[in-house]
């Protein structure tokens, strides 16, 4: 059954019209699915109770450039046992709370896929991109990072994938990202 529609009418600030919905509207076709969609992500925001601690999280992570580690590879750089961050890293634990399954059960594809959504939400990425061929996978970065960070990163990320699924992982860092490259066995 479909669901009941209800009639509303309203004004809204032209500064909000022309800056928001003009540039929205074009992704959502209709005025009244954008204002669905946009009552209904509030209704989540405020559910899920983002505060302002978390928002000015993301702030200094967007903003000020700041990224995220896990507390246990940050002790291991701190430390400078550079073989011990690569060997154990954070990326098994946040693939299997991500995706709710042991690591058995998650497919290579999806690990891309994750690492791609991770380096971004960690701001080790501005941006990410998949490219599918038929026996390798890229992983095209754009980032801030410098170049011996991402060098770092890479090789976690490496080392992590090849222990884990096999096949081999190469890279490239050059100034403003970096190229992540798993060949299939």
């Amino acid at each position: 059954m479909a669901s009941r529609k209800v009639r509303i009418q309203t004004t809204i600030d032209q500064n909000v019209y022309e800056n928001y919905i003009k540039k929205l509207l074009p992704e959502y076709g209709q005025l009244n699915r954008l204002l669905e969609e946009a009552v209904k992500t509030l209704y989540e925001i405020r559910g899920n109770e983002i505060s302002k601690i978390d928002r000015l999280r993301l702030k200094m992570m967007k903003e000020a450039g700041i990224i995220a580690i896990g507390f246990e590879s940050a002790e291991n750089v701190l430390k400078g046992d550079i073989d011990k961050l690569l060997s154990e890293n954070e990326i098994n634990f946040l693939l299997e709370w991500y995706y709710g399954k042991p690591i058995e059960k998650i497919t290579i594809g999806e690990a891309i896929e994750f690492m791609r959504i991770a380096l971004i939400a960690m701001n080790w990425a501005l941006d990410a991109k998949v490219n599918r061929e038929e026996s390798e996978t890229h992983i095209l970065v754009r980032s801030n990072v410098g170049r011996r960070v991402a060098e770092l990163l890479c090789k976690a990320i490496k080392h992590f994938f090849e222990r884990t699924y096999g096949g081999d992982v190469r890279y490239s860092v050059y100034p403003g990202g970096y190229t992540l490259i798993f060949k299939k066995e």
